[in-house]
């Protein structure tokens, strides 16, 4: 039978538009469609079957009716990893369970004996065995999905969060917890069920900011009215005037925004609008500023017979009190003074102190190397970082102080704002004793001021590193004093430093690799660093770098670099080999004279352009899966009332395939725009050449070739579908 009349045939036994679609997908990729040919089964389900046919695996294993359509993705996912699925090829587990427990097995974990908790709770169960953190007992205690995961995060953050938890608290109220934990805070006075999550977030922050939170603590504040004390604490108000139970949040706010407006025109010199109270026709008229700060006194006439009780009966009259000038009373009691004295001046309220940390360590400057004379950068003599005890006091926090009061003339008292206090250091590595100021080191290691806090970490130090010494596998950073030798390999999840030489070494780190006298690689080996690469030189290197690389001078190297290259110095040199650099290169010279072949390669790579290209078939694939549910879903609506579709389990099944679908696209839609947001970044991608390009270099800019010449003092970047050379 013929492709054509099949697709007829089967049109006329009634299968779906969906499903015939899925059958002559198949016959055009050459498949046994027989496996799938079931007007039984949904189009979705015959989708999986071919996919895995497709895939060359054995379809027996899930293409049968009782499977709905996800649990056969969850088993030819499984397949496709060639792991144990007959552990979950079950039509009883739900696919969120086949999930949990496919994503276990690819991690070496089964769960298959949990098979009675909820998915969730495997989710969480998994997790925790990956972390290698016992959550089997809060399990067994009945703690649900949302609490467990604070608690498996708690747990692997080394938080002892045991003595606060009680069943009745939700998910939300544990993390308020977890975080205030994490940050040495004084987690009792919130970690109470009396609290709301959000009543405890504002005191978790009220405690971060180191606020006077007792005078918002107490479950009768609603969580409103906590955030309106809380930022007038925080902008150093005298919140006593609007902290009230019988008040609303909104009536606190109005008050709260109106003394910070109070607080600013404090600041305005500009006498606006004159207010004038005379006491005596013969006597002085006392003239008050708006803003009540200033008192002015002028005489109506010429009048030698003032004295100075006279002047300070007119003063009180008129309710000035405070800030009186003694040095004007004599001109006026001269009886001359027939213009404006000022007589009285108020005092501004001044700010107290912000509060500030005082540092015990050296915090060395973005780690910024010298630059030498030659334009060269110093590698040798910078210093990258700074080692500290355990138990050694690395920060003190010193608190915020009172401001003094002012006042103005008429004597009304001006509150002075309390300083600011700052947040407590967050990071990791440290710990925080009960005076909620003094920071000691958890350990001996590197210490590192980050944007937020301080960072300590454990530093392995070496004196070199060989294959006689064993190859270095370290959680933590790695300092070599000497080189690292031919053949050895030093992996580490933060920074490796290299006091000397790297010799055809393996090294992979999460963090930056430094290597002062520079690298030569030879004799094999290769490179892979999770952030910067910075050293003197690199000769036959092979590196994949995810941000920048700065170096003196770089010779028949194989790097892909994820973002800029430096090559320093007026003798800096890229020369030979391939660099891939995203982000751009800047070198003194390019290529040499002899035309050393070099290839430069600049902008985005096929594997950014292969990613784009593969999220764009999932966002297709997702769109005609949801497209093929929909009609399902319309199917049952047309053949079925509501009171009966909806206790059927395949269309709830379907209305819950649809939403998930809708999220997947939500998140692959993400992705693409995070894609063509690098793709767009990259599209004025430059090289730039301060000394010569020589011939024999290619250049590659996005896709665009263009075989160089000898050139001085250029930039090149793409224009169109060509490379264009611009004189510096």
């Amino acid at each position: 039978m013929t492709e054509d009349l099949l697709l007829d045939k089967l049109k006329s036994e009634g299968y779906s538009k969906d499903q015939i679609y899925e059958i002559e997908e198949g016959l055009k990729a050459g498949l046994d469609v027989s496996r799938y040919a079931d007007k039984e089964l949904f189009a979705t389900q015959m989708r999986q079957i071919r996919f895995g046919l497709r895939e060359g695996l054995n379809v027996s294993l899930y293409a049968k009716r009782e499977f709905d359509w996800f649990q056969m993705e969850e088993i030819r996912l499984g397949l496709k990893d060639g792991l144990k699925v007959s552990l979950y090829a079950n039509p009883s587990i739900s696919f969120e369970k086949m999930r949990q427990i496919r994503r276990g097995l690819k991690d070496g974990i089964d769960l298959t004996s949990h098979l009675h908790l909820s998915h969730g709770i495997l989710r969480e169960l998994r997790k925790a065995i990956g972390s290698k953190v016992n959550l089997v007992p809060y399990i067994q205690e009945g703690y649900g999905t949302e609490q467990l995961e604070q608690i498996r995060l708690a747990l692997e953050n080394g938080v002892k969060i045991r003595p606060y938890l009680v069943p009745q608290l939700l998910g939300v109220s544990i993390r308020e917890i977890r975080l205030g934990l994490e940050k040495g805070l004084d987690t009792g006075i919130y970690a109470k069920p009396d609290y709301s999550w959000q009543q405890m977030r504002e005191i978790r922050l009220g405690l971060e900011g180191r606020l006077d939170v007792t005078k918002y603590n107490h479950p009768f504040y609603s969580w409103e009215q906590m955030h309106e004390i809380r930022l007038g604490l925080k902008n150093g108000l005298h919140v006593d005037s609007y902290a009230s139970f019988m008040r609303t949040a909104g009536e606190m706010q109005q008050i709260r925004l109106e003394m910070q407006k109070q607080v600013k025109k404090l600041g305005i010199e500009d006498v606006m609008k004159e207010l004038e109270e005379t006491a005596y026709v013969d006597h002085p008229v006392i003239t008050i500023s708006p803003d009540e700060m200033e008192a002015y006194a002028e005489l109506a006439r010429e009048d030698k017979n003032l004295r100075r009780e006279d002047v300070m009966a007119v003063l009180k009259r008129c309710g000035v009190s405070h800030g009186i000038l003694e040095e004007s009373i004599p001109l006026l009691l001269s009886g001359k003074a027939q213009r404006r004295v000022l007589i009285a001046r108020g005092q501004k309220p001044e700010s107290g102190k912000d509060g500030w940390y005082e540092y015990f360590f050296r915090r060395l400057p973005d780690r910024v190397p010298k630059i030498l004379e030659d334009g060269s950068v110093d590698y040798k003599n910078t210093e990258w970082f700074e080692m500290v005890r355990k138990d050694q006091t690395v920060a003190v926090y010193h608190e915020a102080e009172n401001g003094i009061d002012g006042y103005t003339v008429t004597g009304r008292t001006l509150h002075a704002q309390k300083g600011r206090e700052k947040n407590m250091l967050v990071g990791r590595g440290f710990y925080l004793l009960p005076d909620q100021k003094t920071y000691l080191s958890l350990m001996d290691g590197r210490i590192e001021q980050t944007k937020d806090g301080l960072e300590i970490t454990s530093m392995l130090i070496l004196d070199e590193v060989t294959p006689n010494t064993g190859n270095v596998d370290f959680d933590g950073g790695v300092y070599v004093k000497g080189n690292v030798s031919r053949g050895a390999a030093i992996k580490a999840t933060r920074d490796i430093l290299v006091d000397g030489f790297v010799e055809s070494a393996v090294i992979q780190c999460g963090g930056n690799l430094i290597i002062r006298k520079g690298a030569n690689c030879s004799g094999g080996g290769y490179l892979h660093v999770g952030k910067s690469l910075t050293g003197n030189f690199l000769e036959s290197v092979k590196a994949r770098i995810k941000e920048d690389v700065q170096v003196n001078y770089c010779l028949n190297c194989d790097l892909y670099v994820e973002g800029n290259v430096t090559v320093s110095g007026s003798n800096g040199t890229l020369a030979g080999g391939l660099v891939h650099s995203v982000r751009g290169i800047r070198a003194y010279n390019m290529g040499n004279r002899v035309g050393l072949k070099t290839l430069v390669k600049l902008g985005i790579n096929d594997s950014i352009r292969q990613q784009k290209e593969h999220i764009e078939e999932e966002i297709k694939e997702i769109n005609e899966q949801k497209n093929i549910l929909g009609n399902g879903y319309m199917e049952f609506q047309r053949k079925y009332p509501p009171e009966i579709r909806n206790s059927m389990e395949m269309y709830l099944k379907i209305e819950q395939a649809i939403y998930t679908k809708e999220k997947q696209l939500e998140k692959a839609y993400l992705q693409k725009l995070q894609l063509d947001g690098m793709i767009q970044d990259t599209a004025d991608v430059m090289a730039y050449v301060r000394g010569t390009l020589f011939e024999g270099v290619m250049v590659e800019i996005n896709g665009v070739r263009w075989k160089a010449r000898d050139v001085m003092n250029v930039t090149l970047k793409r224009s169109g579908n060509k490379v264009s050379v611009f004189s510096n």
